[in-house]
Formats: C-alpha cells, sequence, structure tokens
C-alpha cells in the first residue's frame, strides 16, 4: 500500500509541474506530432528532455548572460527523481490531450 500511495504522490507532482503555460503547451506540441497510442511514452519523453532544455536554455536565450552546461545535479538522485516526476506528469497530459485529439478527429471524419 505504501508503493501505491509514493506512486499517487508522483502523479499528482507530476501533474502539478506540467499544469502551468509551459509545460502544457510542451504537451501540446507533443500531442499533434504522435500518430498513434504506441507514440505515447516515447513522446512523453521528449517532452521531458524539451522541458529540461528550455529550463535550461531560458537564461541563455533571454540575454541574461547565463551559460550553457549541463544541469549540475545531473548524477543525484534529486534531479533523477525529479525527471521521473515530470515524465510521469507529461505522461498524464499527454494522454488526455491525445484522447481529446483521437475523439475530436474521430468525429471530425464520421461526419464527411
Amino acid at each position: 500500500m505504501e508503493f501505491v500511495d509514493q506512486a499517487v504522490a508522483y502523479l499528482r507532482e507530476g501533474f502539478a509541474n506540467i499544469n502551468n503555460p509551459k509545460g502544457l503547451l510542451i504537451a501540446l506540441a507533443a500531442v499533434i506530432f504522435m500518430g498513434s497510442w504506441r507514440q505515447w511514452i516515447p513522446v512523453s519523453l521528449v517532452a521531458v528532455i524539451v522541458h529540461i532544455a528550455i529550463e535550461i536554455l531560458a537564461p541563455v536565450l533571454s540575454g541574461g548572460g547565463g551559460e550553457v552546461t549541463l544541469p549540475p545535479d545531473l548524477m543525484q538522485e534529486s534531479f533523477w527523481t525529479r525527471v521521473l516526476v515530470l515524465f510521469l506528469g507529461y505522461l498524464v497530459i499527454t494522454g488526455i490531450f491525445f484522447l481529446i485529439k483521437s475523439l475530436l478527429f474521430r468525429r471530425s471524419a464520421a461526419a464527411h
């Protein structure tokens, strides 16, 4: 039961991390490229990579004088826990968006 509670906590935290404009736009863009449910996990993984890349590149692109470097905590458990949480969040959001997309396009194809 403890494992289930921890899994649900990770899902909630992931959803909370993705439920902002940046995360929702990344998920929406990912779903546009998603053609079937078989692509769900790889697309969610790419969305996590894009999310982390945007976080790293944002100071550089905004002219803040930052440098492009690897995340400083790349070899620490906290970084990989965060990646897992983001991945679970993107799985939830892209799944919901793709379900809506598939329902909308199925109905529009049936109408014609």
